[in-house]
């Protein structure tokens, strides 16, 4: 089968440095997906990747642990993103107007974006570093810190969501001891 990929690029500003996106269209098939529908893919080249927690600590507005509602996409400046509202269990670090929040993501169930963080599933609670939304005037908008701030809550431990390493070296941990990052993130701020 053949495939002639349409590029569309974009340079985005953001707390870790730039980075720069490509659309990807193919006409492969997945099981979701008709057989004549195009699948697209985000393709996503930063600068920086966060191998610290306490840099990405220092460079997020607030730290929360938020139980994800429900999600919604849409686009931004022509890419996909995905919109999670979340309802806010504990803020850790910073502050937010209050909850639900509404947390965005490159990406969505029919854009894949394999090299940034898992979308948020509903009924999952996680462990998130936020920043602003440097293009939204909202102040309920967030978007998570370098792509890489995201642990899932699985059986009392925070497992990683954000996107994968970039060479070799140092990358963020793979899972977090639940109540234990908690009470440092938390005792970091009272220092």
């Amino acid at each position: 089968m053949k495939t002639s990929p349409k590029k569309h690029h974009a340079v985005r500003s953001t707390a870790t440095g730039v980075v720069a996106l490509a659309i990807l269209s193919s006409s492969g098939c997945t099981a979701e997906q008709p057989r004549n529908e195009p699948r697209q893919r985000i393709s996503v080249s930063q600068i920086n990747r966060y191998t610290d927690l306490d840099q990405m600590q220092r460079d997020s507005v607030a730290i929360i642990v938020a139980h994800a509602v429900d999600s919604t996409s849409t686009t931004h400046d022509g890419f996909p993103i995905t919109e999670t509202s979340v309802k806010i269990e504990k803020v850790l670090a910073g502050s937010v107007p209050g909850s639900p929040v509404n947390v965005q993501q490159l990406g969505s169930d029919k854009v894949d974006s394999p090299d940034t963080s898992r979308l948020m599933k509903s009924g999952e609670t996680y462990l998130l570093y936020l920043s602003k939304d440097s293009g939204k005037g909202n102040s309920e908008h967030f978007v998570i810190t370098g792509g890489d701030g995201i642990y899932v809550l699985q059986d009392h431990q925070y497992v990683y969501q954000g996107g994968p390493p970039t060479g070799p070296g140092k990358s963020l941990p793979t899972g977090l001891p639940a109540d234990e990052t908690d009470k440092k993130i938390t005792s970091q701020l009272e220092q």
